[in-house]
């Protein structure tokens, strides 16, 4: 009994811990990342499987399906968004996350 609930503890813990890493990133215009349109303003970004959840400054959430790429080179620096426009609109293709070698790659 005692050892299942420290294994229960512990899987709790280390939920927590994963689903506390987020990332900060602004947007200066409106822009779609996947199928959902992101107004300006603050956002935190985190994972939650398959998907990137984007939370703005009003704790509106927002989930996109997202592709994880993880390289075995040098740690990005700082949380970088890499857009470009399709069809007169910013659309978010990349997320590199700072601190780390992942890069959240967007559909369309």
């Amino acid at each position: 009994m005692r050892k299942s609930l420290l294994i229960v503890g512990l899987l709790t813990f280390s939920s927590l811990v994963f689903a506390a890493k987020s990332y900060d990133l602004t947007i200066t215009t409106p822009t779609k990342v996947g199928s959902v349109e992101l107004t300006k303003g603050a956002y935190s970004v985190h994972l939650e499987g398959d998907k990137a959840v984007f939370k703005d400054a009003h704790s509106k959430t927002f989930s996109v399906p997202v592709k994880l790429e993880n390289g075995t080179g040098k740690k990005f620096e700082y949380t970088s968004v890499e857009a470009s426009q399709k069809g007169g609109e910013d659309a978010i293709k990349l997320i590199h996350l700072g601190g780390s070698t992942t890069t959240l790659e967007f559909g369309d």
